[in-house]
């Protein structure tokens, strides 16, 4: 039985991770860096992988972080390549890139993912992440 949702608390050094299996979305807020990053995400992977059995029609994920270390970019690139599978699928992905106003190295790293897979998604430039 799939775990229908998961809260990771956010910590100095990790991110909140919220995931709903009813409303199908996901939230990271914070900053990555976390020290142990393939336990950290295992976790969420495994959640993934559970609920690509059977997403939602249209599943949201939005990304609130002033910090990525190089270990979490490459655990997001993972998420948005297990994500894909929904599109294929016949379902949708939003993904709602939040990144501070003037913090152009987010912004670039937005793009970059939006450049990598088919997954739509929104550049969102905002005054407080949280």
């Amino acid at each position: 039985m799939a775990l229908k949702h998961m809260h990771i608390g956010r910590t100095e050094t990790s991110p909140e991770v919220e995931l709903d299996l009813d409303s199908g979305t996901i939230e990271i807020v914070g900053r990555s860096l976390p020290a142990n990053s393939e336990s950290f995400y295992e976790r969420v992977y495994r959640w993934i992988d559970e609920y690509l059995k059977q997403p939602r029609e249209q599943t949201t994920v939005n990304m609130r972080l002033d910090y990525m270390d190089t270990s979490s970019s490459k655990h997001f690139y993972n998420i948005f390549q297990r994500l894909s599978s929904v599109n294929a699928q016949g379902g949708r992905v939003l993904v709602n890139w939040h990144y501070e106003i003037g913090d152009e190295e987010m912004a670039e790293t937005g793009k970059d993912y939006q450049s990598l897979f088919s997954l739509d998604f929104n550049l969102i430039e905002v005054k407080d992440l949280f």
